[in-house]
């Protein structure tokens, strides 16, 4: 008797567990009218600054202008243990989250692409730049992408053969 209850909680707790999961991907979930954004990393263009820039490109399909904010930062954990994350955050008050909070804040157009430098607040080997953008219907997308110099060196890779395959 002992064992069916323990199966039974068992398949209950991965229920509840498996539609948890599947309502936070309905809402983390991607749209076609949300914002992409690229990053690449560059120098800083002063001789004497150690200190390189991250350039984000940030693309808007929509119609309605969106307003981002963006800052970079060294990394302190490993690349491989945090990946690329994209998350709608349910409390949207939190200081962190707002535009004064940002090292650069920028508006793109409904239907633009706008490139924004963002400084580093300190030198390393790689980088995270978060971009915390406020979507059309109050929805809020945060960010939260690893630059370094392999990041530069693929895109430019992928430009390239672009370029070679359009000719």
């Amino acid at each position: 008797m002992g064992i069916v209850l323990l199966v039974l909680g068992v398949a209950v707790l991965l229920m509840v567990t498996a539609a948890w999961l599947a309502i936070e991907g309905f809402r983390n979930g991607d749209r076609p009218l949300d914002v992409t954004v690229r990053a690449e990393l560059r120098g800083a263009g002063q001789p004497d600054e150690r200190r390189p820039v991250v350039i984000a490109e940030i693309r808007n399909p929509s119609g309605t202008t969106v307003l981002a904010g963006l800052s970079a930062r060294p990394a302190r954990a490993p690349r491989w243990l945090i990946g690329e994350r994209v998350t709608v955050p349910r409390r949207t008050a939190r200081s962190g989250l707002r535009a004064d909070r940002q090292e650069t804040v920028g508006v793109v157009p409904g239907g633009g692409t706008v490139r924004l430098a963002v400084p580093v607040t300190a030198p390393g080997r790689w980088y995270w730049l978060t971009v915390v953008a406020g979507q059309a219907g109050g929805r809020l997308r945060v960010y939260v992408i690893p630059v370094d110099e392999r990041t530069r060196i693929a895109r430019q890779a992928a430009d390239l053969a672009g370029r070679q395959h359009t000719a």
